[in-house]
Parts: structure tokens; C-alpha cells; sequence
């Protein structure tokens, strides 16, 4: 990807151990994917590089804060993320004629380069949970908009339960 250099690490050229990278990600970053839910972030990812003889294992340390939107009451908020990855990186003759795995990837021997942008990028969106809401207030309520939390919890008006759809009651007849 275009602009994302920083994150290519040259293996070819590194000693075997251990080799450690960090990345401050920032909104700039999210606007080389095409339909990111990250559009502003502070986020420190930390990678712990070990070259093996024969694959490598890379470890993320994601540590930051995301701007997100309450799915709730859709008023934005920064969100704390943490999380640790393990990617393994292996060699494949034909690496995509390989069954994709999730924390495994695939690279051909003559690739001199591993691109870590695409696993920065999904690591730091899996550390969002599946719900985004506003975390409760110190005092215990909730921290969404109180507005729309009226709204919200507002209950509709009963109808009589004795009256009959006229759609329903047609069907009444079918008995017969």
C-alpha cells in the first residue's frame, strides 16, 4: 500500500532474535483503508519481530484510544483499546494456493519485504468490541445522552388487547 512504507520490515537483512518496532497510528493511517469504522485514532502499536530459521513469529501490543460513535445514541466518544496478537509467518512455495488461516500468514521465499499494515489495521479494529456504547459514569448512570435516553427507553402505547386485527378476524371464519 501506497504511503504505508514504515511498515515493511526487510526480514532478509535482520539477524535471528528477537527485533522490536513501534508505531504511533493516528487518523492519517485509517485513510489508506477503503471503508475503515476508524476515522481518528491515538493508538501505540508495539511489534516484537522473532526470526527463526525457518518462519517467524510477530507479537502486537495495541495500546491507545479510538474515536468512536455510541451505537446507542450515536454521539461520539474516545474509546480505550488494548489487546496482544500473535502472527506466525510462514513459507509457501504458492502461498495463495494455501488455505487462509487466521493468525498464519503465507509468504513466498523470494518476497523480501513482510507488510505489517494490513495486521495493524485489523488488530486495532478487533479491539473494538462487537457494541459500542458510552461506558457508565463514576456515578453509576449511564453515560450515553440523556436526551436521547428518553427517547429511548420512552414505551410505546398499549392497544387494547380484546380488539381484533380485521385482517385476523376474517380468518376466524375459515373454521367454519
Amino acid at each position: 500500500m501506497k504511503g504505508l512504507r514504515e511498515f515493511e520490515i526487510p526480514y532478509i537483512g535482520l539477524k535471528i532474535g528477537i527485533h522490536r518496532f513501534e508505531y504511533d497510528i493516528d487518523g492519517q493511517f485509517f485513510r489508506h483503508f477503503e471503508d475503515s469504522p476508524i476515522k481518528e485514532c491515538k493508538v501505540r502499536v508495539k511489534v516484537e519481530f522473532e526470526k527463526k530459521e525457518t518462519f517467524f513469529i510477530i507479537k502486537f501490543f495495541v495500546d491507545g484510544t479510538v474515536s468512536v460513535e455510541c451505537d446507542r445514541c450515536l454521539v461520539p466518544f474516545d474509546k480505550e483499546i488494548f489487546g496482544d496478537y500473535t502472527l506466525y509467518v510462514k513459507f509457501a512455495e504458492d502461498p495463495n494456493a494455501l488455505a487462509h488461516e487466521d493468525e498464519v500468514l503465507f509468504i513466498s521465499r523470494d518476497e523480501p519485504i513482510i507488510d505489517l499494515a494490513q495486521p495493524v489495521y485489523e488488530y486495532i479494529n478487533l479491539c473494538l468490541p462487537m457494541q459500542v456504547v458510552h461506558p457508565k459514569k463514576p456515578n453509576g448512570e449511564e453515560g450515553c445522552d440523556p436526551e436521547v435516553l428518553k427517547i429511548l427507553n420512552k414505551k410505546p402505547e398499549a392497544k387494547p388487547t380484546d380488539e381484533i386485527d380485521p385482517r385476523w378476524a376474517v380468518l376466524k371464519n375459515l373454521k367454519n
